[in-house]
Order: structure tokens, then C-alpha cells, then sequence
């Protein structure tokens, strides 16, 4: 395990799992090496919900998947997972989640070689009903875990809710590359080919249900009504099954002129829309934390966040770098256009954005990690429900 796993390492040694490795997993990996030894492990090379196309970065990176495109996760996989971590034999494994049957696997196979667990979460409880069976289970999984890396204020609240000691949660989990999102333009990237119009707020997202995007063409609808010719225009990155029917909403609200569709965008051509855009804008009805308002405060824009979305708690002040608004609400999310595109000073808000993000860099990430690290190791041969492990086992065999 020699070559990109001990690049500028420290002592601790530390197995990183994802779904499977993107631009952002790559980023926070290289960070992690800058302090410690780092395994790359990914349950698959290929993720079902993004088109990352980053298998020339990810070979350099060493990064090891579990299963290749079209093979079924299983018993091969584990076992190959077993192996990796018997060769590299890590102070702990840090596991994304517990709700995926992989995730359970993993953590079951630590405990089965002694090898202690970080629980990596952004779920939260924010404008959700939860299920009370499945919080019970949820409850009950948590002593599979010897610490936890969390991505903010809510989502340490609902583990501690399920009965996860606070004193073994680190925060840091969901951050970006500041730096890349700050340019202006990715360096060695050419820029996007869309030109944008001169005024406009930005939203990146999946178009997919979820994301409030057709209560965000409502909510702009009504400021551009208020404003008429004078307003901004409204610009939507990205791609996914609602991408004809938010089009053809557009067109019935007769706003082709004025919001524009431009598509699902790489990683590299992002930086450019975020520094040409007046302010940034995410509706999200449910969202665990919204990496993509991180990138918008990293551009320095002023930001609209709704309140289901889980980093608003941590990256939103009200009326400094921007404002929460009720995900439902359109006339209040139309009024915020408003304020937003009269505001004079727009500057003092993307400079406050600017301020609060540095704090939300790739490092927190590296130092909750090996924070939450130390935390698993000085809890190794802490007891392990058996109900735990056998509800893990029963969940592991999900399709």
C-alpha cells in the first residue's frame, strides 16, 4: 500500500470510504494525506447519481473500488475490503453512513477485525417526520460506530438525538476546495461556453424532486412581475429526470427570456458562472447539507438558503451574507429577489460569505477526521450491541 496512500502522511493511518469517489471526495482525500496515511477505498467506480468522469484522477489518487460498472456488490466485495484493510491495518475506518447495506457490511466487517469506526453523517432532522420505528433502528445501529465526523450544528443534534455521545462527534464532514471555487475560473480550464446576462442569481442543483425548483420559477416569477424590464434574470445549472418538465414550465410561464436552463455542468466550469452571478440562490425542500452554497460563498456571492437545507444553520447568518427562507413560501422568496437586486452594498454581503466559509475549508475536514480518529481509538473494545450487529446484518442484505 506504498505510493499515493503516503504521500506527505503522518503516523495515524486512516481508511477512507466512499460510495464512490468525485472532484469533491479527491479534494478532501488529498487534504486528509497532507496529515495522515490514507486508504481510498470506494464501494463502486461508478455512482448512479452523478456522472463524476474522473477515473483518470481517481487511478492517480490510488483510489481501490470494491466493485467495478456492472458487477453486483456482495460477499466478493467484503471480502476484498477485508484484505485492503488487513494489508493496511488503519487506527479506524471512517464509513459514510449507515443507511446503505454496503455501509452496514463495512462497519459489521470492523467490528469482526477489531478495527474501530467513524461514523461520516449529514443526516438531520430539519422539517422532516420521522418515521418512529425506523428511528428506534437507527438507535439501536449507533454503537456499530466509535465516533462520528458530522457535517454541522443539526446533524450533531440528530445523532445525539438517537443516543450518540456528543463528546465523540467531530464536525467538518461536507466541505469544498475553496480555492477552486474562488478563482473565478478553474485554473488550467478554459471557461464555460454559456454566456450569462449581466444581472442574474444562480442555482446549482440536480433537477430531480426535492429541490424546489418549480416553487423557484414561481417565487421568480413573481419578482420579475414586480420589477418588470429592469429585473434580473434567473440561471439553472444542472441536469436530471426533471429537466423537460421544469423547461416546459418555463415556457408556460412564459420566462424563456428570463430564466435559462443551461444544463448539467462539470466541475471545472462552475467557478465561472458562481463569479459572474449577482447572488446564488438554493429552494431545496429537503437537502442534508447543500455543498453548493459552500462554492457560492467561496465565489464570495451573497446567498438565499432555504431552511430545509442543512447547512443553513452553520453558513447562514440572516441579513450578514444572505437570508433563510421558508422553502414554500414563494412570495417571501420573491421579496428576497427584490432586496437582494436593491441592495447597494452587495459586496458587503459576499465579503461576510467570503469570511464565514474560510472556515469550512478542506483542513476542518482533515482535523475532524483525525480528531474523530483519535476519538474511535481511544475507544477501541468499547462494547458492541448484539442487536445492533444483528439488525446491521439483517439491513446488509438489501438490494
Amino acid at each position: 500500500m506504498s505510493g499515493p496512500i503516503n504521500d506527505n502522511c503522518g503516523s495515524m493511518r486512516i481508511a477512507l470510504l466512499f460510495r464512490s469517489y468525485g472532484p469533491y471526495h479527491l479534494a478532501r482525500l488529498k487534504a486528509a494525506r497532507s496529515k495522515a496515511s490514507v486508504l481510498a477505498v470506494e464501494f463502486a467506480e461508478v455512482d448512479g447519481e452523478y456522472d463524476w468522469n474522473v477515473a483518470d484522477q481517481k487511478r492517480r489518487a490510488g483510489v481501490v473500488s470494491l466493485s467495478t460498472a456492472g458487477r453486483r456488490r456482495g460477499r466478493d466485495e467484503i471480502a476484498k475490503l477485508k484484505n485492503l484493510l488487513r494489508a493496511f491495518s488503519p487506527h479506524a475506518v471512517a464509513i459514510p453512513g449507515y443507511s446503505e447495506p454496503q455501509c452496514l457490511s463495512a462497519a459489521r466487517l470492523c467490528r469482526d477485525l477489531s478495527i474501530p469506526t467513524v461514523l461520516m453523517s449529514d443526516s438531520h432532522a430539519l422539517g422532516r417526520k420521522r418515521h418512529s420505528l425506523r428511528e428506534i433502528l437507527k438507535r439501536s445501529l449507533m454503537s456499530l460506530f466509535d465516533a462520528a465526523l458530522v457535517a454541522g450544528t443539526p446533524h450533531k443534534n440528530y445523532l445525539v438525538r438517537l443516543g450518540f455521545p456528543p463528546e465523540k462527534i467531530a464536525l467538518g464532514y461536507d466541505v469544498v476546495d475553496n480555492r477552486h471555487f474562488g478563482s473565478g475560473t478553474a485554473l488550467g480550464q478554459s471557461t464555460t461556453t454559456f454566456h450569462p446576462p449581466r444581472n442574474y442569481f444562480f442555482c446549482c442543483s440536480r433537477l430531480v424532486e426535492g429541490k424546489n425548483l418549480h416553487g423557484l420559477v414561481d417565487a421568480f416569477k413573481r419578482y420579475q412581475q414586480s420589477s418588470r424590464d429592469d429585473g434580473w434574470n434567473l440561471v439553472i445549472a444542472g441536469d436530471g429526470a426533471l429537466y423537460a418538465s421544469l423547461s416546459q414550465y418555463i415556457e408556460d410561464m412564459s420566462l424563456a427570456a428570463h430564466v435559462h436552463l443551461v444544463g448539467r455542468k462539470a466541475y471545472h466550469e462552475l467557478p465561472p458562472l458562481y463569479a459572474a452571478a449577482g447572488a446564488f440562490v438554493f429552494p431545496s425542500s429537503a437537502e442534508t447539507w447543500g455543498l453548493v452554497v459552500n462554492e457560492a460563498m467561496a465565489a464570495g456571492l451573497p446567498v438565499l438558503v432555504s431552511s430545509a437545507v442543512g447547512c443553513h444553520m452553520d453558513l447562514v447568518e440572516d441579513g450578514i451574507n444572505g437570508y433563510i427562507f421558508d422553502p414554500i413560501d414563494t412570495a417571501g422568496l420573491a421579496e428576497l429577489f427584490s432586496k437582494i437586486a436593491n441592495t447597494p452594498d452587495r459586496n458587503a454581503l459576499g465579503n461576510a460569505s467570503r469570511r464565514i466559509i474560510r472556515h469550512w475549508d478542506l483542513d476542518r475536514f482533515t482535523s475532524g477526521l483525525i480528531a474523530a480518529t483519535s476519538i474511535a481509538r481511544a475507544s477501541r473494545g468499547a462494547p458492541r450491541s448484539a442487536t445492533a450487529t444483528a439488525i446491521a446484518a439483517a439491513l446488509s442484505y438489501r438490494s
